[in-house]
């Protein structure tokens, strides 16, 4: 019983510790703003996903100015049509005036990320 719960404490503090999802349709005011934004498409259910969330928790923490959003496409499939999502995670970057510029399928390490965010001004 102690294992059990010590395994569900574990889970729950790693699910804190990702980047919580926001609805698309509060995503969407954000982009074109004059500001560079980062969209994450992905799904709570899915490992890479998951993974993901936690890399960008961590980068938002070292700097919250940051535009970075996580969709759960999972739940708003409209999100997932309007993006033209064909695999998540998906990452969607935005110029200042809200053009798509860049999109990434897949996961990333931390140093890719790193490298991503870097190389977008993010």
């Amino acid at each position: 019983m102690i294992k059990l719960f010590s395994l569900v404490a574990l889970c729950t503090s790693l699910y804190s510790a990702q980047l919580q999802p926001r609805p698309y349709a509060l995503v969407q005011k954000e982009i074109g703003k004059g500001q560079v934004v980062m969209v994450e498409a992905g799904s709570t259910m899915c490992q890479a996903c998951q993974e993901m969330g936690e890399l960008l928790y961590r980068e938002m923490e070292i700097n919250p100015k940051r535009k970075i959003f996580f969709v759960n496409v999972g739940k708003e499939r409209d999100a997932a049509r309007a993006m033209k999502i064909q695999m998540i995670p998906t990452q969607i970057v935005y110029d200042a005036q809200g053009g798509e510029i860049d999109r990434h399928i897949g996961g990333f390490t931390t140093d890719g990320l790193k490298h991503f965010l870097a190389k977008h001004k993010i």
